[in-house]
């Protein structure tokens, strides 16, 4: 037998190489099984992401630039009310309503039929999973968002804008959230990393093939070399994410 040393350092250089040898499971190597669901989760984590931005970053802008009104109250309490529910939740609520309606699929990522696998049929099967994990995110960007233009829109460059006869729309929109948005962008990091533990337990309810289910197996299944790799390719993904904030 060879000395426990040699054997640990072999296991590092793999490791290092991202070869975590095969799953026991699906009899393929563990590096083929997670590069195949790491690219199901980042193109739902992408979608979410840009989701999320192109509606809590407008909708903080207008609560901070106008701390009062029907339309801020209405958004502040509806981001309360999202970031009060765990992904877990508002995954299993929009299943339900997917289901009682009929409108959209429930599960899975493509059909069964002439239609599965076309860019149509995907992006139909990524609205329930995509808005369970974009929602909540949203809730927190106009937070985040809402805060600092409500700092930034009382600062002396903002009022001297608004006496020299600058549209208030054009102030808030175009100088204000120059400034303000920089806080929330260095935030991206926390939440890259809040999609990725959001975006597993939202996988295992709608059935989207990505890391989350397939951790889920390999727990069952006791594969521990799969196990070890999808735990990796998580903590590689929220290192990435912080660096790129950073």
């Amino acid at each position: 037998d060879r000395p426990v040393l040699v054997q640990y350092a072999e296991w590092i250089g793999r490791v290092a190489r991202f070869d975590f040898g095969r799953s026991f499971a699906y009899d393929r190597p563990v590096r083929e099984l997670v590069t195949e669901r790491a690219g199901n989760t980042a193109l739902l984590a992408t979608v979410a992401l840009v989701v999320a931005t192109l509606i809590g970053v407008p909708l903080g802008v207008l609560t901070g630039a106008r701390r009062r009104g029907f339309a801020s109250t209405v958004i502040r309490t509806s981001s309360i009310a999202l970031l009060s529910l765990p992904p877990l939740l508002t995954s299993l609520l929009l299943v339900f309503i997917a289901a009682r309606t009929g409108w959209l699929p429930i599960g899975g990522m493509q059909s069964l039929g002439e239609q599965a696998g076309s860019i149509g049929d995907i992006a139909l099967h990524m609205v329930v999973p995509v808005l369970a994990i974009g929602l909540p995110m949203a809730a927190m960007l106009e937070r985040l968002q809402s805060q600092s233009m409500a700092e930034v829109i009382g600062q002396p460059f903002v009022r001297a804008s608004l006496a020299r006869g600058v549209p208030r729309t054009r102030a808030v929109w175009r100088h204000a959230l120059a400034v303000a948005i920089k806080p929330v962008a260095s935030m991206y990091g926390v939440i890259v990393g809040s999609v990725l533990s959001g975006s597993f337990a939202v996988e295992i309810v709608t059935a989207w093939p990505g890391l989350g289910r397939l951790m889920l197996d390999a727990l069952r299944t006791r594969d521990i070399y799969l196990v070890a790799g999808c735990a990796a390719t998580g903590a590689v993904i929220l290192a990435t994410g912080t660096f790129i904030s950073d």
